[in-house]
This record gives structure tokens, sequence and C-alpha cells, in this order.
């Protein structure tokens, strides 16, 4: 038979036992309450410890160290267009402005520093074609048709020569026999830009003057062959829309239209370049940016909980 002697006392037939179980259960539970939170603020540390780590392995990689260079390589590019970008709009003015001036004569003798200080500049030149010394150079698309440049020296008053670019031709009218209206033998006064040569780039075959077979307009080896001045004009096509199309067929070469379009594509390349710099700079942050600590986030939330928590 069980019965309390005493509230410090449980008696168990005749043998009292002290009541110790309260006081147990009151010591106990301070004593798992700090072990529990001394354990939750371990396995905190270790979280942190973990992410820290995981961040500098990030922070140190070829991937970090790779979206680094892009943007600095993007906004360098992009301000070296801005720099083109203004060199190409003074050039065009320079142009547009030489372009609208009169007519000058063209010396018999022509220097480099002369055509490099009228380039784009309208002349007026007086001569006979040499047909016989006629060079084609293709083959050269116009308006998708496919077809050839054709350069003809002019010879003048003094027996000097001058290599001129007298316009596109058919495919089809590539035999002068096909196109004798293009053959004329009486002298003419042409007007025509002074141009400097063009260069052709690496692509281009290169061309043989001993078969007459020409991929580019080379003003050294065209000169020599023809044993003209290194000046190259421009034939300028001064007749209306209706006169292009019936020169065209008749086989008369296309000359250049007075206004030149000169492509300026510098501000699509800068905006490219800088709006590239601008979204890797972006992933770069995302990339190398710091993370939150579990201990952080746990103030965060007991921020965001208030006084619940």
């Amino acid at each position: 038979m069980i019965r309390f002697s005493s509230p410090f006392q449980l008696t168990f037939g005749r043998v009292a036992f002290p009541r110790y179980g309260n006081t147990l259960c009151r010591i106990r539970r301070p004593l798992a309450a700090q072990a529990q939170t001394r354990t939750y603020a371990q396995r905190l540390d270790a979280d942190d410890s973990v992410l820290e780590k995981e961040w500098k392995r990030r922070l140190y990689s070829w991937k970090t160290i790779g979206l680094f260079a892009i943007p600095l390589i993007s906004f360098g590019l992009g301000t070296w267009q801005l720099f083109r970008l203004k060199w190409k709009l003074a050039l065009l003015d320079d142009v547009n402005d030489r372009m609208h001036r009169r007519p000058i004569a063209l010396p018999l003798r022509v220097t480099a520093e002369e055509i490099g200080r009228n380039e784009y500049r309208r002349v007026l030149v007086h001569g006979v074609f040499d047909h016989s010394a006629e060079m084609l150079v293709g083959p050269r698309a116009y308006e998708g048709e496919p077809g050839f440049i054709v350069v003809t020296p002019l010879v003048r008053e003094d027996g000097s020569r001058v290599l001129v670019n007298r316009g596109w031709i058919k495919r089809e009218l590539k035999d002068p026999k096909t196109r004798p209206n293009s053959q004329d033998i009486d002298a003419v006064t042409l007007v025509a830009f002074v141009r400097r040569a063009p260069r052709a780039n690496s692509f281009t075959p290169k061309s043989d003057p001993n078969t007459n077979e020409w991929y580019s307009i080379d003003l050294d080896l065209m000169a020599q062959r023809t044993n003209s001045q290194k000046v190259l004009l421009d034939a300028i096509q001064l007749d209306s829309a209706t006169s292009i199309v019936d020169d065209a067929k008749r086989g008369i070469p296309l000359g250049t239209p007075m206004e030149i379009d000169i492509r300026n594509n510098h501000l699509q390349y800068l905006i490219t370049w800088y709006v590239l710099g601008v979204l890797t700079t972006g992933m770069l942050v995302y990339n190398i940016r710091r993370p939150l600590t579990a201990s952080a986030r746990v103030k965060r939330m007991r921020d965001r909980a208030g006084s619940f928590l």
C-alpha cells in the first residue's frame, strides 16, 4: 500500500523514499534548454563557415576573373567606338563640304599629298580614253545583278595618263564588242571625284596584270601596266534615272552618284558594347556578392516578425 507521509516523502509499505522527482525535472529542463541553444548556435556558426568558404571559392574562380575582364573590355571598346564616332562625324562633314565645292581643273601632274587633301573633291578633266588598255574589275554586284567595274586610262593633252573608274556594266557586256556605245574615240570632258586607292581585304584574290584579270583596283599595278600616274578618278553619273537605265541597256558604264553614302555604324557598335558591359557587370556583381549568413537570416526573420519571436 502506498501513502504520502509528508510533502517530501513517499511511503511504500514501511519504507519511506524522498520525493526527488519534481526537483530533478526542474534541474534537467534548464540544462536541456542550454544544451539545445548551444547546439543551435554551433550549427549557425558551422553554416556560416561553409557559406564563407563557398563565397571565397566563387570569388577567386576563373569564372569571376572572366566576368571581371568582360566588362572592362566592353566598356573599353565602347569608349573607343565613341572616339571613332566623333572622328567619323568630322570626316563626313569634311567630305560633304568637299563634295559640294565648285569643280576645279585637275592639274597635269598630281602628287599624293594633293590627292589626300582633295579626296572626294570634284574635278574637271579633259582627254581621250584608251580603250585598248581597258581593265575590268570584278565581279561586282549592282542592285543584286552581277557585273564588272570598268577602269580605263584617260590620255590628256600633254600625253600624261590618269586612271578613270568609269562605272559598272552588266556581266553579259564584258566583251567590248557587245557595247560599242561605250567605246567612243572622241575627246571627252569628265566631272569626277578624286579618290585614294581602295584597300583590298585579305580574302580578295590577287590580280594578274599579265592576263588582265583584276579582282580589286590595285592602283600601283594598274598604273604600271598602263604607264599612268597613280591617280584614280571616279566618273560622276550626271544623268537622270531614265538615262541611267537607258545607259545600262546600251552598255555605257554607270558612274558614281553625286551623293556618296559613307557607312557610319559606330553608334550601333557603341551601344552594343556598352549594353554588353552593363549586363556583364550585373552578372559579376551577382556572382561575387557575399551571401547572407545563417545568423543574419535569423536576425532578419526576427526583425520582420517583431515581438512574436
